[in-house]
This record gives C-alpha cells, sequence and structure tokens, in this order.
C-alpha cells in the first residue's frame, strides 16, 4: 500500500485527485467487479496516460483473489479492428484458392491471432483499453461489438482517451455519420462506468 500512495503523492496535482478516486474504487473493487462498473477517463494523454495504467496494473496486480486483465493500447486494437473487419475478407478468396498453401497458412494464423485477441477483450474480467481514438469505421465497429458483448456480461471495462468528451463524439461522427456507435458507446458507459476528465 506504500507505493500507492507514493504514485499518487509524486503525480501532478490532476492525476492526484484522480488516482485517490481510482484508490477507492480498488478498494471495493470486488464489489465493483461483480457489477461491472468501469471508468471512462478523458483528457488522458501521453504521460497522464501511461501513470493511470500503470497505477490499475499496480492494484489489479496486488488483488486478491487473481483477477483477469487486459491491457490494450489503442494503436493494437485499431490493428486487430482492421485485420478483423477488412484484412480477412478480403484475403479469404486468395486463401480458398491457394494450391501452394502459404496465403492459406497466413489466413489461418491471422484468423486465430484475431480469434484469441477478441476472446480475450470479451471475457476477461476487466479491459482497460488505452488511447481510444477512432480513424476508421471498421475500429468503431469493433469497438461497439466488443462493448456490447462486455455490457450484456457486465464485465468492467475501463476506456482511456486522450480526447475530451467533444471532440472524441465528433471523431466518433466522422468514422459513423449516423451517429449510432458514439451514442451506444456513450449510453453504456455512462450507465457502468464513473467518469472523470
Amino acid at each position: 500500500m506504500a507505493d500507492v500512495a507514493s504514485m499518487i503523492e509524486q503525480a501532478p496535482l490532476q492525476d492526484r485527485d484522480l488516482l485517490q478516486r481510482l484508490s477507492l474504487y480498488f478498494d471495493a473493487f470486488d464489489m465493483r467487479l461483480r457489477q461491472g462498473q468501469g471508468w471512462f477517463i478523458f483528457n488522458a494523454t501521453g504521460g497522464r496516460s501511461g501513470r493511470i495504467a500503470s497505477f490499475m496494473q499496480h492494484r489489479l496486480a496486488d488483488h486478491q483473489p487473481h483477477v483477469s486483465s487486459y491491457f490494450m493500447p489503442w494503436r493494437d486494437f485499431a490493428l486487430s479492428a482492421y485485420v478483423n473487419e477488412v484484412g480477412l475478407s478480403a484475403l479469404a478468396p486468395q486463401a480458398a484458392s491457394d494450391r501452394a498453401g502459404k496465403v492459406r497458412r497466413e489466413y489461418e494464423l491471422a484468423t486465430r491471432v484475431t480469434h484469441n485477441t477478441w476472446a480475450q477483450m470479451v471475457t476477461t474480467d476487466v479491459l482497460v483499453l488505452i488511447g481510444l481514438k477512432p480513424a476508421h469505421r471498421h475500429e468503431a465497429e469493433l469497438l461497439d461489438r466488443t462493448l456490447e458483448g462486455r455490457y450484456e456480461h457486465r464485465l468492467t471495462t475501463i476506456l482511456l482517451t486522450p480526447d475530451m468528451p467533444q471532440t472524441l463524439e465528433a471523431e466518433f461522427e466522422i468514422v459513423d455519420p449516423s451517429r449510432t456507435y458514439w451514442e451506444r458507446l456513450f449510453q453504456r458507459m455512462y450507465e457502468t462506468s464513473l467518469v472523470a476528465l
């Protein structure tokens, strides 16, 4: 617990406030976990995002009994979304007609990797997605499906974004002019999460 106190004391003022709130959250983590209560943290840029994620990793590592968690940078999520939503379907016809088997093997490997990543995203007790910043529709689509699965099973989701709410909303509107994905994301997170700016 001394490490937690020193992490809080060494953080900048705005981070200290958030880390204290997170500390209280983790003090009652079993109850929060049963409820599927997470966080939606805005304005979590570079260093701040790293401090918050590091603090959460520290608290989760100390938690007994063990809780499964998956910390995923947005870059990895975006890559997984591209492979899952765009790349595999484009490669499927080539894989099916590949006589030498090289393309088929690559396709099968990519399918296994994306399936394992997807399974981890939707089944782990705590998913922490760091750096949420959608740039393509397929990212919003995969995020929507991921959050829907976690929401249905009351699994804890923590989203960190470098943006403020209005900026993130505008980014979602660019990739999805219908605003469907943003409204579902915001509604699900609002129902199940604490919010920090």
